[in-house]
């Protein structure tokens, strides 16, 4: 029975100058209890309040650290990104795919840097950059902007070893959109017989 339910029932006992003894122990015994279970549900509700605050802090402070990361990365990836597309020298080309592949290869593939390899097999990079290139793209074999890219290379590629690495991508990728590729290079009278003689061997397996 609660101190409300207690004062409704004994109200005849309230309305005399003195409330009977029995009354009165019992009553004090139950605002003893009304008033220990209240403090009681404040100090709960005082404890709700502190972990609500506090959790409150610690997702701010989080997201903050989420987002400065997040930040700092996309910095990264850009600077690297142009130093691919403006690399005075081979070697700092060479030195900017390494990196990007140590920073980012456990990241979903970024569009920015696949853009950024894709012009160097398009361009007249130097063998070792485009090889560096071919086997980082490898790494996204499901990526079909990847796929076209490296079929489209093998089409237009001339320089020996770049074309032999090309010819183990398509077969490591299984690619049959690759055939008339490797056709061209096949019937090329310029392609070394080393290169023709991949080409075939993809072509027959391809053809299987």
């Amino acid at each position: 029975m609660s101190l409300e339910e207690f004062v409704k029932e004994h109200r005849n006992a309230f309305d005399h100058k003195k409330m009977p003894e029995v009354a009165n122990l019992d009553f004090e015994v139950r605002l003893k209890k009304e008033l220990h279970q209240n403090t009681n549900n404040l100090r709960r509700l005082q404890i709700i309040r502190y972990l609500s605050v506090a959790a409150s802090v610690a997702l701010i402070v989080t997201f903050g650290y989420w987002y400065q990361n997040k930040q700092e990365r996309i910095e990264i990836r850009d600077n690297l990104v142009l130093a691919l597309e403006e690399g005075e020298t081979n070697s700092s080309r060479l030195e900017a795919i390494y990196e990007i592949e140590d920073q980012f290869a456990n990241e979903k593939e970024d569009q920015k840097i696949l853009n950024a390899f894709f012009k160097i097999l398009k361009a007249d990079s130097d063998v070792n950059s485009k090889i560096a290139v071919i086997d980082a793209l490898l790494k996204f074999p499901d990526n079909t902007k990847v796929r076209n890219q490296l079929i489209e290379a093998l089409s237009n590629e001339t320089e020996p070893l770049v074309q032999l690495k090309l010819i183990k991508s398509v077969a490591a990728l299984r690619e049959q959109r690759a055939k008339a590729s490797l056709k061209k290079i096949i019937e090329d009278e310029e392609s070394l017989p080393l290169v023709k003689g991949n080409a075939s061997a993809l072509l027959a397996m391809l053809n299987q």
